[in-house]
């Protein structure tokens, strides 16, 4: 009731201070200069008065990190929308939302609206963005997609359908469309996936975004059609990691399908495999795949994907699996030495990565396990080191041993090391 009470003055207030003139007829008298307006925003609206703004599960700072699903941030509180709209000689040339907080004082030539009606802030600001490009087409986007009781999704759709529109403003529309749009958006959406070109950063791949993001699933059989089917490898890649990035069982379950498929081509396959392992949701069942593909995988960067993977999970399994494949003389170098990096980068125990080191016979596993020990600060780390130059080994090794110990800053090293030189 408190909220409903709000948005009523809010749009009383709006409609009293405008008059008979329309948002737009305000703006245009208002000159050139900073404008000003507030107005309510949705219920699943958040901000910290400043650069972060969250709208369900999009997050946005400083108009130009963005990132999409599961987040947290505890200054993100609801409140209203604040938005600066600065005018130039030629026209619009910079609009920066916020919301929440309180406007600062400026030298500058300020005229403030006050309060006004979210729904036609929204169609205003959807007006500018056609128009514009670059940022400030983004934030108009933003600064209408967070304004309460507005329906956009026909006029966001119709930007990103629109060819004539700047590139860059009809991937944000389109995007924008997967937090706010409904399962009647799926068609145009997979229409304009299917046609809009496999360059890097096209509309097609935002469609693929947007059908990811539909609420309900409602967009995942026309991304798995899309993961199968779609014109360009380039595209069938992209849905199939937005795929990845689903906790919907259809959706995983495809996805490691097309990893397995020996007839899908490397790159959508690969794409696969840093789906799985690279998402929110990736789970047990997904890593223990990728394990089993392992053994099976035709290529070189398929099996780095998958020891990359092996990395992201807190699973001890996964991890000691990791040494598992460091220490196996019959599996390739390469992947050998990439098992012990990514064991490192994973947080398996140092003595654990330690051991490699005396449980392998071959010199480049030897010398690369020396190089991972090197980028851990922990005691343990080091005495290994130091065990390594003071052992009776390959002296090569001792020597890049000796070499990493060296690039330490720590006292001790240094005393040992000098020990060492002035050992007669």
């Amino acid at each position: 009731m408190r909220r409903f009470i709000h948005v009523a003055a809010a749009l009383a207030l709006g409609a009293a201070t405008a008059g008979a003139q329309s948002l737009a007829q305000r703006i245009a008298a208002a000159g050139q200069g900073e404008i000003r307006m507030t107005y309510a925003t949705r219920p699943d609206v958040c901000g910290d008065g400043g650069s972060t703004i969250g709208l369900a599960d999009a997050f946005m700072m400083s108009s130009s990190m963005e990132s999409y699903g599961r987040w947290t941030s505890t200054h993100c509180r609801p409140g209203t929308a604040r938005v600066a709209i600065e005018v130039g000689p030629a026209g619009v040339e910079s609009i920066q939302p916020y919301v929440g907080g309180s406007w600062q004082a400026t030298d500058g030539h300020v005229v403030d609206l006050g309060v006004v009606s979210a729904p036609e802030a929204a169609s205003y600001l959807l007006g500018i963005a056609e128009r514009l490009d670059g940022r400030a087409a983004r934030n108009a986007l933003l600064a209408a997609a967070i304004a309460d009781s507005a329906d956009i999704s026909a006029r966001l759709l119709a930007i990103g359908q629109r060819t004539s529109n700047a590139s860059e403003t009809r991937r944000r529309a389109v995007h924008w469309l997967g937090v706010l749009g409904d399962a009647s958006m799926v068609k145009p959406l997979t229409e304009l996936a299917r046609t809009s070109g496999d360059e890097k950063k096209s509309v097609g791949e935002a469609a693929l975004f947007a059908l990811s993001r539909l609420p309900d699933g409602a967009g995942l059989p026309s991304l798995i059609e899309l993961a199968r089917s779609a014109p360009s490898t380039r595209l069938r890649a992209r849905a199939v990691f937005w795929l990845g990035q689903s906790d919907d069982r259809r959706a995983r379950e495809e996805v490691r399908e097309i990893a397995a498929d020996a007839n899908a081509p490397s790159d959508v396959r690969e794409r696969a495999v840093f789906a799985l392992g690279h998402s929110d949701a990736a789970t047990t069942d997904d890593f223990r795949f990728l394990r089993d593909l392992f053994g099976r995988a035709d290529s070189r960067k398929m099996r780095d994907q998958i020891l990359m993977a092996m990395s992201q999970s807190d699973d001890k399994e996964a991890r000691q699996w990791l040494l598992s494949v460091a220490r196996d003389e019959n599996a390739p170098v390469e992947s050998r030495k990439k098992a012990v990096f990514w064991a490192g980068q994973g947080g398996v125990p140092t003595a654990d990565i330690a051991s490699v080191y005396d449980a392998v016979s071959n010199r480049a596993v030897k010398e690369h396990t020396i190089f991972v020990l090197s980028q851990r600060d922990d005691r343990a780390a080091t005495e290994k080191l130091m065990a390594i130059v003071n052992g009776n080994g390959d002296r090569e090794l001792r020597k890049k041993a000796l070499f990493w110990l060296g690039q330490k800053d720590d006292p001790a090293v240094t005393k040992a090391i000098s020990d060492l030189v002035m050992k007669p």
